[in-house]
């Protein structure tokens, strides 16, 4: 592949909007820079766009398995893909230990056709937070839980004080989710209650639900661990980015801008296009599993 220049580029780092160059070898960042201006290779200026690392998404629902090919080609375009999407968090539940194993399997079995790379967590009920599954998790390098917190009160009877014994060595993260539609009230009483104990305890933790199917805030990724492997242009790295059209001066802080209400020209992902010309592009088996060796490094 031949070496090239990316000049000019509005850079939205987390909430800051930053002008930087980059110098492309290969597929990979070699270098990133105020300027390249003495050097003589092809030189791309994308000033007229606002540039970000390709977004991490969650969804918890990815197909695959049992789906046909055509609904699941579908799904990964209009879900996923048409909006700048190019790693996404993803998980499998089990409702015994001993199912933990099989269904970490059937989960990646079902990423085979994934066209996006992917890291995967585990959902399970508060009943299942025992000393197994936590050896399990950091066994297999499952870096998030995500926790039922539909009942509050069994919550609080979870020994927490051993699973942070546990997770010196691999600090796991835990997120609340719930699975049936309570009221706002009773839903941020329980979100009280999960922050209380997690701070208490010292337990690495989300204390929110993660949102579904937008881009994943700097934090949340730091503290999984999917930072700096992704959400993040790093020297060395394959050059992933979406290419947004800039908008007007109408003195809108980047701290303010929503993804929905830009407009995507390009997603260029790992080498390829991935969208452009307003159509997004399926590559089945392109997405790699990403191992997270250490969760919450950067935080």
């Amino acid at each position: 592949m031949s070496t090239y220049i990316i000049e000019n580029a509005n850079w939205l780092k987390d909430t800051k909007l930053t002008q930087t160059s980059f110098l492309i070898e290969d597929g990979r960042v070699s270098s990133i820079r105020d300027s390249f201006r003495y050097y003589r290779y092809m030189k791309m200026d994308i000033s007229p766009f606002l540039m970000t690392p390709g977004h991490v998404f969650c969804d918890l629902e990815v197909p695959g398995g049992s789906d046909d090919f055509a609904s699941i080609k579908n799904y990964y375009l209009n879900e996923l893909i048409n909006t700048g999407c190019t790693t996404v968090l993803t998980a499998f539940s089990i409702k015994y230990e001993y199912e933990f194993l099989k269904e970490l399997k059937n989960r990646k079995a079902t990423m085979i056709n994934c066209p996006l790379d992917y890291t995967i967590g585990l959902r399970i009920s508060d009943n299942l937070i025992t000393p197994n599954i936590i050896r399990s998790c950091k066994r297999h390098r499952v870096p998030v839980i995500w926790i039922e917190m539909d009942d509050a009160g069994k919550f609080k009877d979870i020994p927490w004080g051993w699973i942070k014994g546990l997770l010196y060595d691999y600090p796991i993260t835990f997120v609340p989710f719930f699975t049936t539609n309570i009221d706002i009230k009773t839903k941020m009483k329980h979100l009280k209650i999960w922050q209380q104990s997690m701070e208490n305890e010292g337990i690495p933790h989300i204390p929110h639900e993660i949102p579904l199917k937008v881009p994943l805030e700097l934090n949340i990724l730091k503290k999984i661990g999917i930072y700096p492997l992704r959400g993040n242009f790093l020297v060395g790295g394959e050059i992933s980015y979406n290419l947004y059209m800039k908008p007007g001066d109408t003195g809108t802080e980047p701290l303010s801008f929503h993804y929905d209400q830009l407009v995507l020209k390009c997603t260029m992902n790992k080498g390829k296009y991935q969208y452009v010309n307003s159509r997004g592009h399926f590559y089945p088996g392109a997405g790699e599993e990403l191992i997270i060796q250490t969760p919450g490094y950067f935080t």
